[in-house]
């Protein structure tokens, strides 16, 4: 009997049971050998074969429809106890029950008790909301019979809701891995009792260490943990129960009607429907979202008023498009069907996907409900009730002078929200629909820039957040491994390769190029461009490529393969090049593979299974396809063949254009069988393109912050089989990837808070605007000291305006520097107008600023000039010639980029920011300009300092012992910085500085309630003295500076009202004002210069 005490029933079966019962008030019932007496059922089920509690139905249906007849109320019942077929399939059963009678009801119609008239009446089944009439009941060791073989099988545990087995358990030894349940139990029921899943919404799986949850048709992989009840809470201690957090979770009453009403939706059509349910994080992210809407926080309804609904931050790859559907059906469902919806993308490709979502979902029209003009756009705003309208940013490209809807039931959707939704196409979209709320979804938010206070003015604060970090913890996204596979560059003669490239230089000269096209040869063949497209080092490439790829076959599973591939380059081009390279490399690889199959053929003759392994290597090699993606531009054709491949000839794009024209390669791409397995691009694809089977991600492109975060998100897509996407960098892209991941990877702090956008302190609107006016005026000076007529050129009639806007362009052209000091004062004035955005204010300096702006365009105006691709195929052999590149010497070491401290990583790049001051003063910036713009002259240039410059940052990037000194810096765990280094961000507070008034604040054995109050005091505190530093000089010395300090301590410390004065007395006030008086006296320095960084 000693091992039943830790047998499956008694470990898991029976604790659930009893927080089913003691804390969250279910009814229980054990119906092993308890449910027949006397031939009948205590559920009031007709058989084995029925799974509805016909008794629990009643009751339930009594108490939530009061007003209708007993006999509706019975003809009801009659309909749900037995299975109907509406469809070949158990997907189209449960779908017509879930959206037909859960969520709708039964209609039918019975004799009015009163008048005896036959009426219509809808019998709610569940009440969604009153949670109380319903009745909830879970039972465990109920005996179901097959329909079909008459076989019996027992669930260990089901949770009925009103008489309908909502939620399925399958229980496993705490020795047995949880995935059996899913293989066996599972698999075996579905199979021989079908019926039980009829009304099945979620299916539950766990050994009583592990628990996951998903739905009856979900794949095993999309399976995931039920792990918080608030965004805010920490990631779960290890080695705690995750079945007693999903019972607390999912089987909360409330929670779980909302999960069953509002986060399950259907998505294809027929055999190939999948159920789908939320994750644990669409379910926290969308109600946040939800109660930011309904809010009556005086707050939130100021920043509803304002058009502001907030920043839905979740990681790529987590499931953002669905969010976006559980989103907006809750609100029509649950707020009001008055709402409408237009969703916002930036690319057509981007706008095709959503609105295929929502079609697939059934919830919209891919067609009808897409805006495919901006006239369309305008039209179905103001003549239409589509719930949802899908477009692009770029159909608001109409000045709009009258709103197209000051309707306030709007909701605008912006997908991927960035920088493209706040320029002119935004102000457009905001003055066409004024009135509308405006909600940003993204997985890469511009932070760590100006980008980041824009954000909030345009959207609001973030109102969800679920970060790469976290992701990967739930499961919700695969691990990413990072390998470096870059060539070792050398360049050989380098005064040689100088004296070739002037000689094409000075030809060029003597041909009668433009001083313009000699400075644009010059700029371009002092580009890294020459070195990074080198044949030789291309060659390298592409051999590693074909290399590590055909080793890649096996991943996944026979069902669904990930061995999908995709190579980013740095252009068009580079694609065309790379794929006649890899082409002729693989063909290699496939006759080296044939030779090698014919010798194995010979010396394992006896042993079948090795031989059958290499021929279904070689099966699938000469299958696998490759495609080149690249967007069409004009004269392509003409402009791509004036380059050649590695063998001389000249590039060919119309025979890849042909296949992305007849061939739907992005479908093909994402079919897990289709033998599209790899991919060759630039630019496409790189956001928004969700291949679940693409696990390998080959990069020779320089890319930085969200473009590189969303390009290695390709690969991080949870799929059947595949344990992890793997990076393979070929450019050194090292430290802009440890960047990007110090911004991207965490929205939270260690204590798992959300961090906000906070508006900037020094971020006054009015100084700034008054600023900006003082700088418009500038720049005006500047244009007339040159001789510009501007008066008459801002008020010229059409016929007067283009002759003085050449005219002007001549006065402003008369010195490089005098030209480059224009453009540069014009990019600063426009990058503070776009700080000021969104702001009324503005439309008062319209006539100066499209004056100035047509200015600017003038000057920058490239003109066309002569062709010059001769001369630069010339340099480019030489550098190629001159070139030496070989492959990196050893194995290349693999490094799990989830295995990085992000807290770490975040304040070391928190102390850079304090550091040094990111916005240069605007002489810098024009300084900056000038040098640039100046640089290019006819002078003899020294081309090889440039590309060893460029080959020597390279080579860094690639080290092997560069890449293991900064990775092994990044994988240092959270402890290795000091406790004061850290502590401050697990308090929740901003910086060590709050730390230290915290510390000299508090005393032990406070109540929560009091410590955040301290921790609130503290803030502010640091904000006042901060001040009041600012206001004096010779702080130490000067008896009136320490007098306005005490002042400061007196009011905010031994008089406040924020501290109770049970606990803090007057003598401990005093005492800790004093403490922190001599705090400040001894560490004025660095609290003056921290203020300067703040």
């Amino acid at each position: 009997m000693a091992n039943a005490k830790f047998s499956e029933e008694n470990l898991i079966q029976k604790p659930a049971i009893k927080i089913l019962k003691e804390r969250l008030g279910w009814r229980t019932t054990h119906a092993y050998d308890d449910e027949w007496k006397d031939g009948k059922s205590i559920f009031g089920r007709e058989s084995e074969q029925q799974v509805v509690l016909l008794n629990d139905l009643k009751e339930a249906l009594e108490k939530i429809n009061p007003d209708v007849p007993a006999e509706a109320i019975k003809n009801t019942i009659k309909y749900l106890k037995d299975r109907r077929t509406y469809g070949t399939s158990a997907i189209a059963e449960n779908k017509h029950r879930y959206e037909q009678d859960l969520l709708i009801g039964y209609k039918t119609q019975a004799p009015d008790p009163k008048t005896k008239k036959i009426k219509d009446y809808t019998v709610k089944i569940i009440d969604f909301k009153e949670v109380g009439n319903n009745l909830f009941h879970a039972v465990d060791e109920l005996w179901v019979k097959s329909a079909i073989t008459s076989e019996r099988r027992r669930p260990d545990l089901i949770c009925f809701v009103n008489g309908l087995p909502l939620v399925f358990f399958e229980f496993k030894g705490v020795n047995i891995d949880v995935n059996r349940a899913f293989k066996g139990n599972l698999s075996d029921y579905k199979d021989k009792i079908p019926q039980l899943f009829d009304f099945n919404a979620i299916t539950i799986l766990s050994n009583g260490e592990e628990a996951k949850y998903g739905t009856f048709t979900s794949p095993l992989e999309f399976y995931g943990q039920w792990k918080r009840n608030d965004e805010d809470d920490p990631e779960p201690p290890e080695n705690t129960s995750q079945l007693k957090r999903l019972l607390y979770g999912i089987l909360d009453k409330t929670r779980l009607l909302d999960l069953v009403e509002n986060f399950i939706t259907f998505e294809g059509e027929g055999d190939k429907t999948v159920k789908i349910i939320a994750k644990n994080h669409q379910y926290l992210g969308v109600n946040r979202v939800i109660e930011r809407l309904v809010s009556q926080d005086p707050k939130d309804v100021a920043e509803r008023k304002a058009g502001r609904l907030g920043v839905y931050w979740h990681t790529q790859g987590s499931g953002k498009s669905f969010s976006m559907l559980f989103f907006t059906e809750k609100v029509l469902r649950k707020i009001s069907a008055n709402y409408r919806f237009v969703i916002i993308t930036d690319r057509i490709e981007l706008d095709d996907q959503i609105s295929k979502l929502y079609s697939d979902c059934g919830k919209a029209e891919k067609v009808n409900d897409q805006a495919v003009s901006g006239e369309q756009l305008r039209k179905k705003l103001t003549h239409s009730n589509d719930k949802y309208i899908f477009t692009t940013v770029h159909k608001f490209n109409q000045l709009v002078t009258e709103p197209y809807s000051i309707a306030d039931n709007i909701i605008v959707i912006s997908d991927e929200a960035h920088r493209s939704q706040y320029g002119d196409l935004a102000r457009n979209m905001r003055a066409a629909l004024p009135n509308a709320k405006y909600l940003g979804f993204t997985g890469t938010p511009l932070m760590d820039s100006p980008e980041d206070q824009k954000t909030k003015e345009w959207f609001g604060d973030y109102v969800s957040i679920y970060d790469f970090k976290r992701a990967i913890l739930d499961g919700a996204t695969v691990p990413l491994i990072y390998e470096n596979h870059g060539a070792q560059l050398s360049i050989a003669n380098p005064d040689e390769l100088n004296d070739r490239i002037q000689k094409v230089i000075d030809a060029a000269k003597k041909k009668g190029k433009s001083e313009a096209d000699i400075e644009r040869l010059i700029r371009q063949a002092s580009a890294d461009y020459n070195i990074l497209t080198s044949p030789k080092r291309l060659k390298i490439i592409a051999q590693d490529v074909v290399d590590h790829y055909k080793a890649r076959w096996l991943l996944g599973t026979d069902q669904s393969p990930c061995n999908k591939g995709m190579l980013i380059c740095l252009d068009r081009n580079t694609c065309l090049k790379m794929y006649e390279l890899i082409s002729e490399k693989w063909q290699e690889a496939i006759k080296k593979q044939r030779e090698e199959l014919a010798e194995e053929e010979i010396i394992h003759c006896h042993d079948p299974d090795i031989l059958d392994e290499k021929r279904k290597h070689l099966a699938w090699m000469q299958e696998t396809q490759f495609a080149v993606v690249v967007s069409s531009e004009q004269s392509e054709i003409e402009e791509v063949a004036k380059f050649n491949d590695h063998n001389g000839k000249p590039l060919d794009i119309l025979k890849h254009r042909e296949i992305m024209q007849k061939r739907k390669l992005d479908e093909e791409f994402k079919d897990s069988h289709h033998p599209l397995r790899f991919v060759i691009v630039c630019a496409m694809w790189l956001t928004g393109f969700d291949v679940k089977s693409l696990s390998t991600l080959y990069i020779d492109k320089p890319m930085q912050n969200h473009t590189l975060m969303q390009a290695i998100a390709r690969a991080n897509r949870v799929a059947p089989g595949k344990k992890q996407g793997t990076i393979i960098d070929y450019n050194g892209m090292l430290q802009s990837l440890r960047r990007a991941l110090a911004v991207f990877s965490t929205g939270k702090n260690s204590a798992g808070k959300a961090e906000k956008i906070e508006a900037d302190p020094l971020h006054d609107k009015a100084e700034l605007l008054t600023e900006f006016g003082v700088y418009l005026k500038n720049l005006i000076k500047y244009a007339e000291s040159k001789k510009v007529p501007y008066d008459a050129l801002k008020n010229a009639s059409d016929e007067e305006r283009l002759e003085l806007l050449l005219q002007s362009k001549d006065a402003l052209s008369v010195t490089k520097q005098t030209k480059a000091t224009f453009i540069a004062m014009f990019n600063d004035l426009d990058l503070r107008k776009e700080n000021l955005l969104p702001c009324d204010e503005l439309s008062m300096y319209q006539a100066d600023l499209s004056t100035l702006k047509a200015l600017y365009r003038r000057l920058s105006k490239r003109e066309d000039g002569s062709d010059i691709t001769f001369e630069l195929r010339q340099i480019q052999n030489y550098v190629n010639h001159h070139l030496d590149a070989k492959d990196k010497d050893g194995k290349d070491a693999e490094y799990d980029l989830s295995a990085i401290d992000f807290h770490r990583l975040k304040v070391e790049f928190e102390k850079l920011k304090h550091k040094k001051n990111v916005l240069m003063e605007l002489q810098e910036r024009i300084e900056k300009a000038i040098a640039r713009l100046t640089a290019i002259n006819g002078d003899r240039a020294k081309f090889y300092e440039d590309y060893q410059k460029i080959i020597t940052t390279i080579n860094e990037d690639i080290s092997d012992v560069t890449i293991q000194k900064v990775f092994e810096e990044l994988m240092k765990v959270y402890e290795d910085l000091t406790e004061e280094e850290t502590r401050y961000v697990r308090e929740e507070l901003d910086n060590d500085l709050e730390l230290a008034l915290f510390d000299k604040l508090k005393k032990p054995n406070l109540s929560e309630k009091e410590e955040k109050a301290v921790k609130k005091i503290a803030q502010e505190l640091l904000i006042k003295i901060q001040f009041a530093l600012s206001q004096g000089v010779n702080w130490i010395n000067q008896e009136s500076n320490k007098a306005k300090l005490m002042e400061v301590l007196n009011s905010e410390i031994i008089l406040t009202e924020n501290l109770s004065w049970e606990t803090f007395n007057y003598n401990d006030r005093k005492e800790k004002a004093d403490s922190i008086f001599d705090y400040v006296l001894t560490h004025t320095d660095l609290i003056m210069n921290r203020q300067m960084y703040s």
